[in-house]
């Protein structure tokens, strides 16, 4: 395991019991075994420098003389003992073949199964302390990280003053555009295509409509863009996108009073970042969350590599494949029939929206086609396509963050604010989702943490959260970069974050889930349980037993439910691979099995390489240095850490070890490379060798 402090996290199951000194003294000799032992495991768990090292030495020296050899023996057998028990942990057995369904099957291989919790040191922190499932909670503050961290400063991406303000008016949901200056200013209407095969990744721009001052936006113009010219008007002063939310004809107030009241359904989305990342890079965010009623589910493990496969268990509860076969993300059309969750709250007579920046990286549209209609009632990607292609754009870290005059992700969030506030009245679901500052740098959300902050206290203010339930989450941590490389890079990846804030009348009237949340906190949860509890929500009054189940994971159910305490990944839908309740223990870097085992992991990356056909455009791979080996417990399961030759490349991989045949069973396409290479690969347009190639 890697050597970093923890400390047990109290829950409403655990409580600190303090215990008092005793009223007598002990005995010296008992007094200096004591500090004997604490001198031993210290150093052993912290890696003292040598020069330490040999003082710690001396003084065990001269109290194994104070105490005698039998004494000193007797205790250091004692504590190994306890701290072997705490640090193993029982085996599972021989482990099964190793194929890819060797990743989702093998329940018992998904967490420590013993009979109670394991007794945790005062020192260790657990987000999830169980008989099946010990999952680390690492210091976000430790030193190799702060190492690494920039805090960044809010990017204004245009410090000139605006030409024109959109002025909202509450009473009938109607839009004006006010001009500030003395200007000539007209707009050009966003459209979606229309229903081509390529739909999603077009939009259609009317001619420029003049308007004047204080111009009422038509309920038909969802986007536009704006262009304003000072006098002598001879050129573009100003250029702007909008969108607008407008009121559906058809919505339906709901009553305050009535006895089947529903609530409206925010998802308020980040990718690429867990709970460690929040807590570290939005403090003042993390500082809200923790003072308002939201309830945290610190157990919230991924369920898949990427967002796709996570927001498919979160809105369909489709694991990867059953997605792909069912939802045929590849293929026109394939999207507009899949089931997702937006559909039954539509039919239930909710306004329905989506929302999501960085076009070519978006959810359903990288490397697949998208939809062919737009999915929800509201839909921002033509706004977001045309801004991306009609105004300037700002890059940080390779990504799109600025949109002319403003962070790409804000028009997401001020969509979302907008949805919210003309559907005040009504009930709606809405996911709008953002990437831009987050995807490539886990130090960026910390220009967005006051902006946060702020659009929640807008959510307040608005009233929206006295009859919204609101989801803030995120899909996975830091996959890719030098945080996914420090030895927390294993938890971070796996854990999002994942907070849920209940209006006042639902803690009211269904206490329990008030109850079983707090419960949950520090339980294992996956993607696949969000998914059951929108389902639940479309039918708070229906008995769990009757509750709809994610097909992806039977055993899942709402976390509006007790979970169970002793649950593991296997019955949470969680593949052994994405595990994060922790079982490896440290294998010597220079030990012969790991070198074996590392150069058959070059060997088949590069195997795989050659049967893939794209061998000519990418490089042969050299192992350069191992980083890590750990061990699956007693099992031959291995988790093995890389660097390569050319461009010092990162691969981890978890592989079985054949003691017959000396030789490595593994998945190749479950490798992950951890490091920056979008730069390195663009010699291939094949998925599946992108990550392995070097050009």
């Amino acid at each position: 395991m890697p050597k970093i402090k923890y400390q047990l996290i109290p829950t409403d199951e655990t409580t600190c019991i303090e215990k008092r000194p005793r009223k007598f003294l002990m005995k010296g000799a008992f007094f200096f075994m004591g500090l004997l032992i604490i001198a031993f495991y210290n150093l052993r768990s912290t890696g003292t420098e040598s020069k330490n090292r040999t003082l710690s030495l001396v003084k065990m020296t001269e109290i194994t003389e104070q105490l005698g050899s039998s004494q000193f023996e007797k205790g250091i057998t004692s504590f190994t003992a306890k701290t072997s028990s705490i640090k193993e942990g029982k085996t599972t057995g021989p482990p099964e073949a190793f194929t890819e369904s060797s990743f989702s099957q093998s329940p018992d291989e998904l967490g420590t199964n013993t009979s109670n919790a394991i007794d945790s040191e005062p020192e260790v922190k657990y987000f999830v302390n169980s008989p099946n499932c010990r999952m680390p909670y690492p210091n976000p503050f430790a030193p190799d990280i702060l190492k690494i961290y920039k805090k960044q400063p809010y990017k204004v991406c245009d410090k000139s003053r605006d030409l024109i303000t959109v002025k909202f008016n509450e009473t009938d949901s109607t839009y004006r555009l006010h001009q500030n200056e003395n200007c000539t200013c007209c707009f050009r209407q966003i459209l979606p295509p229309g229903v081509l095969d390529k739909a999603d990744n077009k939009f259609k721009l009317h001619y420029c409509v003049k308007f004047p001052q204080d111009f009422l936006v038509p309920t038909n113009v969802t986007a536009m863009i704006t262009y304003c010219r000072r006098p002598p008007y001879d050129k573009l002063s100003q250029k702007d996108a909008f969108g607008f939310v407008h009121p559906r004809e058809d919505s339906i107030e709901y009553n305050k009073t009535s006895s089947g009241r529903r609530p409206s359904v925010l998802l308020w989305g980040i990718d690429s970042m867990s709970r460690m990342t929040l807590e570290l890079t939005m403090p003042r965010m993390y500082e809200y969350l923790n003072a308002q009623h939201w309830f945290e589910l610190q157990g919230y493990n991924k369920m898949g590599i990427n967002t796709f496969p996570n927001l498919m268990a979160v809105l369909a509860g489709f694991n990867e494949s059953y997605a792909k076969k069912q939802c045929r993300p590849d293929m026109a059309g394939g999207l507009d029939v899949c089931p997702l969750i937006w559909k039954d709250f539509k039919d239930k007579g909710y306004t329905t929206a989506f929302a999501e920046d960085w076009s070519l990286h978006s959810t359903f549209n990288w490397k697949k086609v998208g939809f062919l209609r737009p999915p929800t009632d509201v839909y921002g990607r033509p706004l977001i396509l045309a801004a991306e292609k009609m105004i300037q754009k700002a890059h940080y870290s390779e990504i799109p963050f600025c949109l002319g005059r403003k962070p790409a992700a804000e028009y997401v969030y001020d969509l979302a604010v907008q949805f919210s506030r003309v559907n005040r009245n009504s009930t709606f679901f809405g996911l709008f989702w953002t990437n831009t500052f987050s995807h490539n740098d886990f130090s960026m959300p910390s220009a967005m943490d006051e902006k946060m902050v702020k659009y929640m206290r807008t959510l307040e203010k608005n009233g929206i959260m006295d009859n919204t339930i609101i989801i803030f989450f995120s899909d996975h941590g830091t996959r890719i970069g030098p945080l996914r490389e420090l030895d927390i890079g294993f938890v971070e990846e796996r854990l999002p974050f994942m907070y849920i804030h209940l209006p006042v009348w639902i803690r009211e009237k269904y206490p329990k889930f008030v109850q079983n949340l707090q419960l949950n906190r520090n339980r294992l949860t996956s993607p696949y349980d969000i998914y059951a509890t929108l389902r639940h929500i479309l039918e708070l009054d229906t008995s769990p037993e009757e509750l709809p189940r994610p097909e992806g994971c039977p055993t899942c159910h709402s976390v509006f439910q007790e979970i169970d305490w002793s649950r593991n990944c296997h019955k949470a839908g969680i593949q052994r691979y994405w595990c994060a309740c922790i079982r490896f223990t440290d294998v010597s870097k220079t030990d012969n099995l790991a070198k074996t085992m590392a150069n058959q992991l070059v060997d088949e990356i590069n195997e795989f390489l050659m049967n893939s056909g794209e061998a000519e455009r990418c490089r042969q791979l050299r192992l350069d240095r191992i980083s890590s080996v750990r061990r699956d417990g007693t099992s031959n399961i291995y988790e093995i850490k890389i660097y390569v030759l050319p461009r010092n490349a990162c691969f981890l991989a978890e592989v079985e070890w054949n003691p017959k045949d000396q030789s490595i069973a593994i998945w190749v396409p479950s490798i992950s490379r951890v490091d920056i290479y979008a730069n390195s690969t663009a010699c291939t347009k094949v998925k599946a060798v992108e990550k392995f190639c070097i050009c």
